[in-house]
């Protein structure tokens, strides 16, 4: 496996560009600063606001799709497909490298940091890296070293609701894109649901989740960019 570097990877998130929106704006200027030591390109795509509930599931949807289709146009090789929340661990690019090192060939993606896993309701870390779940997890399936969960079952893990977001961030394997985005159309499609709750459900053998490091989490700057 390549190692993951500034050269072939991109970062690609979606951003609100409203002058009247500041927490949007520090998120940019926060991801930004915070992703400089690693040189990491950036992919600030333009948000929609969210003006009533109707529309709520639909444009979060479109969001996330977007985020897979700009990084399809890229000619790198991996791809940080994440809210703008999100906030990397402070060694990132070495445990992330750790991490992937130990998936087997073929990996479709790498759940960086899901809230209900560095324990989002609690937000007792003040700093990423720790495994505090929500609820207990002792009957998931991790790798020997202890990084990352296998054997991801969309149907296990919906059950116990750990939705992958809060924030979603994901790191996705070029070749397995295509594959990763249609799964995702396809059941949004069938069941619009949350985008959280539907890559929980799409999880399969070849997709995988960080357990200890969490490679980040989710820093919203003061607020919502929500005006549901």
């Amino acid at each position: 496996m390549n190692e993951i570097t500034s050269k072939n990877t991109v970062l690609v998130t979606t951003s609100l560009f409203d002058n009247n929106n500041s927490i949007s704006a520090k998120r940019r200027e926060h991801l930004k600063n915070i992703m400089s030591k690693y040189n990491i390109p950036i992919f600030f795509a333009n948000g929609i606001k969210i003006k009533n509930k109707q529309n709520y599931l639909y444009i979060l949807s479109y969001i996330l799709q977007q985020r897979f289709v700009n990084f399809k146009k890229t000619n790198l090789d991996y791809g940080i497909i994440c809210d703008d929340d999100f906030h990397p661990h402070s060694n990132f690019l070495e445990e992330l490298n750790t991490t992937v090192s130990l998936l087997p060939a073929g990996w479709r993606s790498l759940h960086l940091c899901p809230g209900y896993l560095w324990g989002r309701k609690f937000r007792r870390c003040i700093e990423p890296g720790n495994l505090d779940p929500e609820n207990n997890i002792d009957d998931l399936e991790y790798d020997i070293s202890g990084r990352f969960f296998i054997n991801c079952n969309g149907i296990k893990w919906s059950k116990k609701e750990i939705w992958l977001g809060g924030p979603i961030a994901i790191l996705v394997n070029k070749n397995n894109v295509d594959s990763l985005l249609n799964d995702f159309i396809n059941y949004y499609n069938k069941s619009p649901q949350p985008n959280d709750v539907i890559l929980t459900k799409i999880l399969t053998n070849n997709d995988y989740v960080c357990r200890s490091p969490q490679l980040g989490y989710e820093n919203e700057q003061g607020n919502s960019t929500f005006n549901i």
